[in-house]
């Protein structure tokens, strides 16, 4: 199987508005006319009104409820803002059930990678924070592909890594090529950032690649942490399963027993 024979099924693939995709093209540019943006998201009521459930969702905490994006600005402040623009677009551009994954555990882990990785990238130079969150959003939309276009080969695939396989290997025997290789195709198509495609791409193993990119270490710590955070893992335990390397590709030279608490202490994701 081919990596276009799913991109070509275009009617079964995520459908992210327009507004989404121009957002995450200009996350890290500090030029970028966001006030445009902001009212080309206040002109989409379906985007709004997922945006205004989340900022009014437990996990926020606000005091009283927003009624629109224009307060939501108010109350959030534009950067987080931001963040729930692309939480909602990306986690509604999947209508109904998908085959073989439960969509709410997948997105509100995939949010739960996006938090880690933001906390992560807040302690290096090297990666942008906003431009972190997303890739931990976006860092499984390729295993999402493989359950909307093959749902019994992501079956299949999924019914050997609960039997204690791996993962890569098992993407590789049923699709001759990987979840991260799709994804970071799909990302391609979209037109997103080279940045995020490369990150996604290099997300399992950074190290062995040619020019591994610090974003992709970035994604592939959070996963490591997220893993162990899952086993109930204290900070301690957190940073012992965290790759070296990739903390130094990452650019982090200090702070990361200060990731782990926050990681430990995180507030498990739910708000789709």
């Amino acid at each position: 199987m081919d990596i276009n024979e799913l991109l070509a099924q275009k009617d079964k693939l995520p459908n992210v508005p327009d507004v989404v995709k121009e957002l995450i093209q200009v996350l890290s540019d500090e030029k970028a006319n966001l006030d445009t943006i902001a009212k080309k998201v206040a002109k989409d009521p379906t985007l709004s009104v997922k945006i205004l459930r989340m900022v009014n969702s437990s996990y926020y905490g606000l005091p009283r409820k927003v009624d629109s994006i224009d307060e939501a600005i108010v109350r959030i402040g534009f950067e987080r803002l931001k963040v729930l623009v692309i939480s909602s677009g990306l986690s509604g551009s999947v209508t109904g059930e998908v085959e073989g994954l439960d969509i709410k555990r997948f997105w509100n882990e995939s949010f739960e990678m996006g938090e880690i990785c933001k906390i992560i990238a807040k302690k290096t130079s090297a990666v942008d924070a906003n431009v972190a969150f997303t890739a931990g959003i976006i860092s499984n939309i390729g295993r999402l592909l493989l359950h909307l276009t093959t749902p019994n080969r992501a079956k299949a695939v999924q019914a050997l890594v609960d039997e204690g396989g791996n993962r890569n290997d098992a993407e590789l025997d049923r699709f001759q090529f990987t979840s991260p290789q799709a994804g970071a195709a799909l990302l391609e198509l979209w037109h997103l950032p080279t940045e995020l495609c490369i990150a996604v791409l290099q997300q399992r193993a950074p190290l062995d690649h040619a020019k591994p990119s610090p974003l992709s270490a970035v994604i592939c710590m959070a996963e490591q942490m997220m893993s162990a955070r899952k086993k109930g893992a204290t900070a301690k335990d957190i940073v012992d399963a965290v790759s070296f390397p990739l903390v130094a590709l990452a650019g982090i030279k200090d702070g990361l027993g200060d990731i782990a608490e926050q990681v430990v202490t995180l507030e498990s994701m739910n708000i789709v």
